[in-house]
């Protein structure tokens, strides 16, 4: 696709059912979307190696972007999401679904092309391994975000992850931080970031094996996020732990460790999304760092007491407003 088609891409925007005005500061979500092909397998397979699988289904998925989207969408934040679908069946599906949860898809661009999909495959440990096909999400660069730059008009908080090129996330960045608003970056999957691209982060949340890509070794999660701390001193730093929970780290600060509530996980796939999504959510809705990410961590660990991941997040009521709150249901961890 060329910088022609992408600028074709940007005029060919459909409104969704219920726009999102810039008055309610919406939480703008840039990124890659890609349909989730989803199997049960007895192990994850080795180069070479074959393993049987059952359970196969197209699940209510997105990739990174999309969960995160709809994560804060069902805990009743106003929604813009921006991305590429292709003009297919796959992507028809995904409008409807935005549009069942108002979400504000006017920048959500339809490409003539097959909308991009994900191999998931979940082993009998309940951790999912994935392959991901870019061939649309790649387009998603610095250039047409700036061509959508008026999807950013408004925005509260301004979420970007790496399944787009990571010119997409700075480019968003650049424009949030020239408007005023709040940067969460998540920077999953994990790939080089180009010059300066870390420093346009209010927010920056990866899990623990993200965490250790950027710092250069592995250490316990807590060490992990005190370093991403003194390296990026501008940020808040959150590392994700899975059902350890979230540390918070600034510099010059020792980390803050956030239990997870003990759950029944069923499929773990999505909860780092969900709670992006959540941090999001409870950022905008003016809590402090901890209590978001309390709120965060709670949204998380109920997703992953469900299959699959859009239909699994929480909302509101689920949640509640924090994880102290009886309404969760939930206990909380060390």
């Amino acid at each position: 696709m060329t910088n022609e088609s992408n600028s074709a891409l940007v005029g060919r925007s459909r409104p969704g059912l219920a726009s999102v005005d810039d008055e309610e500061r919406p939480i703008v979500v840039i990124g890659a979307h890609s349909q989730s092909l989803f199997m049960h397998v007895s192990a994850i397979p080795a180069e070479g190696e074959t393993v049987g699988a059952f359970g196969y289904e197209e699940t209510a998925d997105g990739g990174k972007a999309t969960n995160q989207a709809v994560a804060a969408a069902r805990l009743g934040a106003p929604v813009r999401f921006v991305s590429v679908v292709g003009n297919d069946e796959r992507g028809r599906r995904i409008l409807e679904y935005l549009d069942g949860l108002r979400i504000d898809r006017r920048w959500v661009h339809l490409a003539d092309a097959p909308t991009d999909v994900g191999f998931v495959m979940l082993s009998p440990r309940r951790i999912p391994a994935i392959a991901s096909c870019q061939d649309l999400s790649r387009h998603l660069d610095g250039q047409y975000v700036y061509q959508a730059a008026r999807s950013l008009g408004g925005a509260s908080i301004v979420v970007c992850q790496l399944e787009a090129p990571p010119e997409c996330a700075q480019a968003a960045f650049e424009i949030a931080r020239a408007n005023g608003a709040t940067t969460i970056f998540n920077p999953a999957p994990m790939v080089p970031l180009p010059l300066g691209l870390l420093e346009l982060a209010d927010f920056l949340v990866p899990n623990q094996h993200e965490a250790a890509e950027i710092v250069g070794r592995n250490a316990p999660v807590a060490e992990l996020a005190d370093r991403l701390a003194d390296m990026a001193p501008w940020a808040n730093v959150i590392v994700t732990a899975g059902d350890d929970g979230a540390y918070l780290a600034t510099a010059g600060t020792p980390s803050h460790h956030i239990g997870a509530p003990k759950v029944q996980a069923l499929d773990t796939t999505g909860a780092g999304d969900a709670f992006v999504g959540a941090l999001a959510v409870g950022l905008r809705d003016g809590q402090t760092v901890s209590e978001a990410a309390a709120f965060a961590v709670s949204a998380a660990a109920l997703s992953v007491t469900r299959p699959g991941t859009l239909d699994a997040f929480a909302s509101r009521d689920m949640v509640g407003r924090s994880p102290a709150n009886p309404a969760t249901g939930l206990r909380q961890g060390g």
